[in-house]
């Protein structure tokens, strides 16, 4: 095994997600799936900054290393394991508690509303978890928190943070990006003092396909952050 491709792509979402913030402190994890049986994740301990492809590790389906030296969080495999097993489309999660996200999910039934175009591309999409049972360290808080997210790509998670899930890391990374935008401008509104200008549901669901449907955009993006690592921190990918 190797999956230098994986490694490189997954590495290079850990130092991006650090540069702009979304890491706390040595918490939270980025997983990738490379078959079915196993999955790619950042070993505890590490600040995202310090991350490379070669430092990733290999986790079986029973939490166990079986490639790379280092530990797994405990909250690391019961929420990625449980989410990479009941949702195929998962090849990637990235969970995290960034700012403005996190925010949202902190106030009183935090919901993304549709008052920026950027919200449009998450309409339909979010399955919102309103039942926060604490530190998620046992197969059934991890199972719960999977059937929370059923059928869509993103949770947001009340008291908690964020998940998001993609086909790959361009596709995830690229929803989390925006997401954490979009809470951005919802929180820098609302702290005027006046009432958010919303979107009907007729507009959204006329409008949110326009926004959904670009796969080069996703890709061009998470490229184009790819070679300002290559530039400033080209041993992500060693």
């Amino acid at each position: 095994m190797n999956h230098k491709n994986e490694r490189e792509d997954l590495a290079a979402a850990l130092r991006l997600a650090a540069r702009q913030g979304w890491q706390s402190g040595i918490c939270n994890h980025f997983s990738l799936a490379v078959d079915d049986k196993h999955v790619l994740i950042n070993p505890q301990g590490f600040h995202w900054s310090e991350v490379n492809a070669s430092s990733l590790l290999l986790m079986d389906e029973n939490g166990k290393v079986v490639e790379g030296e280092g530990e797994i969080e405990a909250t690391a495999f019961f929420i990625h394991y449980h989410i990479h097993k009941y949702a195929p489309s998962a090849k990637c999660v990235l969970h995290a508690h960034p700012r403005f996200t996190t925010a949202v999910v902190c106030t009183e039934n935090g919901r993304l509303e549709y008052s920026h175009q950027d919200s449009l591309r998450f309409y339909d999409r979010i399955a919102y978890d309103d039942d926060f049972n604490g530190v998620a360290v046992d197969d059934d808080e991890g199972m719960r928190i999977a059937r929370q997210l059923g059928n869509r790509s993103l949770a947001m998670m009340a008291h908690h943070g964020v998940t998001v899930t993609g086909t790959n890391v361009a596709y995830a990374y690229n929803d989390f990006y925006y997401l954490e935008k979009a809470c951005e401008y919802q929180v820098t509104a609302q702290s005027t003092g006046r009432p958010l200008r919303t979107l009907s549901d007729d507009v959204c669901r006329q409008l949110a396909p326009g926004f959904q449907a670009d796969d080069k955009q996703n890709l061009d993006h998470f490229a184009a952050m790819r070679r300002l690592l290559d530039r400033e921190e080209p041993d992500y990918t060693h």
